[in-house]
């Protein structure tokens, strides 16, 4: 698990070589406008709830996510036969459990202003990303890992976790199968064709865009190969499960 102080990560990495020196000056600015634009994003698709979340917890999810956004696109391949970029030495590599700083924290960083009592409030998030697990690229439902494309996070927000001493969050990325999305298109003519590709595809998923957080996702899988992270329950309590 990984401490997550917002402002100590955005200064580490604007001064790190990841960041070129004609991206220092609009870094920031980029940083907290992607920011803000997520949790809006959050809020409207959470509107309908009858318990909305708070903000302090949402404006912290969302500084988590564009710092990960953040290592994926420096690391990431640009094509299929490219190879994964590194990091430098002065980059921060936290995660995939992310806890929030405390009193500790603040009290000891120079420059940390008052005590905010909402920190208490804030429960850990769980990231579930290609960044960190790079071998969830393969669809649930035909198999493939040749075919899948990485589409981004889920719109909908982090979703909740059942832990023992607290309750916590999770958030997945969408996996996009260029082979079943074709295939739903096409429309099975003979019965010969259905008895073959239903050697092929698991008939009990359905779709071909997944969340590494649904539990469609996870269907097929084996208990003991499943992260704790993208599961309904919190790492301690998956444990003693």
């Amino acid at each position: 698990m990984s401490v997550f102080e917002q402002k100590t990560i955005l200064t580490l990495l604007k001064n790190s070589t990841a960041v070129s020196p004609l991206e220092k000056n609009t870094f920031e600015k980029n940083w907290r406008v992607s920011v803000e634009k997520r949790v809006s994003t959050w809020n409207e698709a959470c509107s309908h709830m009858n318990n909305s979340r708070p903000q302090f917890q949402l404006q912290w999810e969302s500084e988590i996510v564009e710092y990960v956004q953040f290592l994926w696109e420096k690391t990431r391949r640009r094509s299929k036969k490219g190879e994964t970029n590194k990091l430098g030495v002065n980059v921060p590599l936290l995660g995939p459990r992310f806890i929030p700083p405390s009193y500790l924290h603040i009290e000891k960083r120079s420059g940390g202003g008052a005590v905010d009592p909402t920190i208490q409030y804030l429960k850990p998030l769980n990231i579930v990303h290609p960044f960190y697990y790079p071998q969830l690229a393969r669809c649930p439902r035909c198999g493939s890992d040749k075919d899948t494309t990485w589409e981004g996070w889920t719109s909908k927000g982090p979703r909740e976790l059942h832990g023992i001493l607290c309750e916590e969050m999770a958030l997945g990325a969408q996996l996009r199968c260029n082979r079943c999305k074709e295939t739903s298109k096409l429309k099975l003519k003979t019965r010969n064709s259905t008895t073959h590709r239903s050697d092929l595809v698991d008939s009990s998923i359905e779709g071909y865009c997944f969340t590494t957080t649904s539990a469609m996702y996870w269907k097929s899988w084996e208990h003991w190969r499943i992260p704790h992270e993208s599961c309904a329950l919190a790492e301690d309590l998956c444990q003693l499960i």
